[in-house]
């Protein structure tokens, strides 16, 4: 079996079916075409460029208790708003112009922006209270060209929400927003070429808690320039008393998620053994960008070209289950998933599964979890030196999903029980091609196997 036994322990081969899509691999190949190689650079970066730089240069950091606390039921209250507001519109749906890119939280009639406080304010007061927020949402309005978004608050306590604010904000000049944003990014660029964070502006929540300053890698003193503030741009502030009923009808139920549950990735359904190690001793991290190039690699750019289309195209699916917290990205409503390959040739439609496994079984379990019965699998081959030759989108079609929610099921609670019993011996093995980079080699007893798949 291929890997020792790694992907093949369900029938799941049956149910599929594998076509190269030309008509549609054809359009993105025109869009890898037209990407700039310039790195983008998101949103969240453009609202605080210091931490932008360190996440990308400097030592990592540990995440103090209490905001990683915070952070943990944001991500849970996005994932209940995700379950529960879906016909609303789409998902984290992706945005790009220009080299700057976002994520909306979900795009209606508006953009909305979804944050998670511990008490509402006074609407008018946001701009001054919450600048960070009108940044963000005034920055999706300048993206997409719009003058108006909405700000979703939620207040949440003990797994249920119980208060929500709507407020919707109307912004004069979008295209000035945009042209802020644009110098934003320039700085952030610069400094990341000069590896140096002097000139970039403190942070908007300068002495309210950073990981950075904490950890003493960020210096700091407060008396650095600031951005031209974009909640300058606000123009009028109103209440929606009727998006917060609704939505508070819609999440009023109470929640649970265990964001410490044994999945977070999909790769760890896939590979359950190097799951345990990263879980039970974790290899230290050394500094995330030191010696990075700001070209873009080709993983970067097949992620521009599916992202420049119309905003929306690209955007999260909700998930049926619990697990694993990372989100399904789809593309027009259908699970993706990308990925690059060292192999010499794009694989051939019926060779798929005996060479790379993997993809087929990840999209699976991507399709299991949204119930879709179909996903887009593109893959981009490094070693081509054309783009025409670069990428390559097959279809993957299955007749049922039920082998993936079984593997799904049975692989989250085995990695629970070996967690819990420190027994890894019961976990399926990697693959031999990952075994000559894994730091746990020595101890984990993966390899062996004659057979083998491709990266």
């Amino acid at each position: 079996m291929a890997g020792g036994g790694t992907f093949r322990e369900f029938p799941w081969e049956a149910v599929l079916r594998v076509r190269d899509d030309d008509p549609l691999g054809s359009e993105f190949v025109a869009r890898l075409e037209r990407t700039t190689g310039d790195r983008s650079v998101g949103v969240t970066d453009l609202v605080s460029l210091r931490p932008a730089f360190y996440r990308m240069l400097g030592p990592p950091v540990a995440m103090p208790p209490a905001r990683q606390a915070r952070i943990d039921q944001g991500r849970a209250l996005h994932r209940l708003l995700g379950a529960r507001l879906a016909r609303e519109g789409a998902l984290e749906a992706r945005v790009r112009r220009g080299g700057l890119v976002g994520r909306i939280d979900l795009l209606t009639d508006v953009p909305v922006e979804v944050k998670t406080a511990g008490q509402t304010v006074e609407p008018s007061t946001l701009p001054a209270e919450r600048p960070e927020h009108v940044e963000q949402l005034g920055m999706y309005c300048a993206l997409l060209d719009r003058p108006v978004g909405r700000l979703l608050t939620l207040v949440g306590e003990a797994g249920k929400v119980r208060d929500v604010q709507a407020v919707d904000l109307a912004f004069g000049s979008p295209e000035k927003i945009y042209l802020e944003m644009a110098r934003r990014a320039d700085l952030l660029r610069a400094a990341w070429k000069a590896e140096s964070v002097d000139g970039l502006p403190r942070c908007p929540w300068f002495g309210r808690g950073c990981e950075f300053a904490e950890a003493g890698v960020c210096s700091c003193t407060g008396t650095e320039p600031t951005s031209v503030p974009i909640p300058g741009e606000v123009v009028r502030i109103d209440s929606r008393e009727d998006i917060r009923r609704r939505v508070l009808s819609e999440l009023s139920e109470p929640f649970s998620f265990d964001v410490s549950g044994p999945v977070w990735r999909f790769r760890e359904i896939l590979y359950p053994r190097r799951a345990y190690f990263e879980r039970v001793s974790p290899v230290p991290e050394g500094p995330s960008g030191r010696g990075i190039t700001l070209e873009k690699d080709l993983y970067a750019r097949l992620t521009e070209s599916l992202e420049s289309g119309p905003a929306g195209e690209v955007a999260v699916l909700p998930s049926r289950a619990t697990e694993p917290m990372e989100e399904v990205v789809g593309f027009r409503g259908t699970p993706l998933l990308v990925r690059t390959s060292r192999a010499w040739q794009p694989y051939r439609a019926e060779e798929l599964v005996p060479r790379a496994p993997q993809y087929a079984l990840e999209l699976g379990l991507r399709c299991a979890l949204t119930g879709a019965t179909s996903g887009y699998l593109v893959l981009g081959y490094e070693r081509a030196e054309t783009d025409r030759d670069r990428l390559q989108l097959l279809t993957l079609e299955f007749d049922t999903v039920t082998p993936f929610s079984r593997l799904l099921r049975e692989r989250t609670r085995a990695l629970s029980d070996a967690l819990r019993d420190a027994a890894p011996a019961s976990l399926a093995r990697c693959p031999d091609w990952m075994v000559a980079d894994c730091p746990y080699r020595s101890e984990c007893g993966c390899g062996g196997s004659p057979a083998r798949v491709t990266r």
